[in-house]
């Protein structure tokens, strides 16, 4: 096996969603069932931004040794604390185990790609999923939103009501 699994992330569309053609040549575009079933995931966590996993073979490639991944954040950032992390996390596994339109979804990835491990990463937007309330598609944009947040949060915290010493009682 390789030194692990590859370090760009491989990303997943689906056929007929976000602007991906029906019948698509790529051999990374799902089916488009695969992507309705992620969109309601997505539009049903909206803290979750992408879904990132990596899946290994052993060395003859003929099994699964290895799978594995992390819910994103907007920032890119792992999403592990907090109780909608958690949520988000137990409803993603449940789709996995429960949903036949998402079963096959390892092994499609597999046979499509050359090699024995890859990393891959399905976006909100490879599913259509609408966006959270306020924000955009854009990067930037939504890097100029978690930076407002951030001040926003820091200056409530801060709120210019911290005891300021005595200074006239100078000996």
């Amino acid at each position: 096996m390789a030194d692990g699994p590859s370090q760009l992330p491989v990303a997943i569309t689906f056929a007929g969603l976000a602007g991906e053609p029906a019948p698509s040549p790529s051999p990374t575009a799902m089916a488009t069932e695969a992507g309705e079933a992620l969109r309601a995931f997505f539009e049903e966590h909206p803290i979750v931004e992408a879904v990132q996993f990596e899946l290994a073979l052993n060395e003859a490639g003929d099994d699964l040794e290895y799978a594995g991944g992390h819910l994103l954040d907007a920032a890119g950032a792992p999403l592990r604390d907090g109780r909608e992390a958690g949520r988000a996390g137990e409803a993603f596994r449940k789709l996995l185990r429960t949903d036949p339109r998402l079963a096959g979804l390892p092994v499609a990835l597999v046979i499509a790609m050359e090699g024995i491990d890859h990393t891959f990463r399905i976006a909100r937007d490879a599913t259509g999923a609408s966006r959270p309330p306020g924000e955009t598609a854009d990067p930037d944009a939504r890097a100029a939103l978690r930076e407002r947040r951030r001040l926003a949060e820091r200056d409530a915290r801060f709120d210019q009501r911290d005891p300021l010493p005595d200074d006239d009682h100078v000996a």
